[in-house]
């Protein structure tokens, strides 16, 4: 593989990526945060969950909808498992202030 190949893969990722986070910031940047108990979830407008985390120090896992968002980067995307963490990741960190924790998949 030559560097203009190479150069080409990481532009066209780097593109899927801007894409993929442009994608959950038109669907789903605008959540409220509701607290219940020990968990502190993101709902729509119908107060529907996509996401949930536990307000303890030692879970820093992010449960994630699959069927609404993780299906739809692995489907669409042709994402794999690791893929979608490092987007969510970086969506996680960047629309709602939550870094340090890792994404996983729920409802699969």
């Amino acid at each position: 593989m030559d560097i203009y190949s190479y150069m080409k893969i990481i532009i066209t990722e780097n593109k899927r990526d801007r894409l993929a986070l442009n994608w959950l910031n038109n669907k789903f940047g605008n959540l409220t945060k509701v607290v219940n108990y020990d968990r502190t979830f993101y709902v729509n407008k119908d107060k529907k969950p996509l996401f949930y985390y536990y307000q303890d120090d030692k879970n820093k896992f992010v449960f994630i909808d699959y069927t609404r968002i993780w299906i739809f980067f692995e489907s669409i995307f042709d994402m794999e498992y690791e893929q979608i963490q490092d987007i969510l990741k970086i969506w996680l960190e960047e629309t709602y202030n939550l870094s340090g924790y890792l994404p996983i998949d729920y409802g699969h």
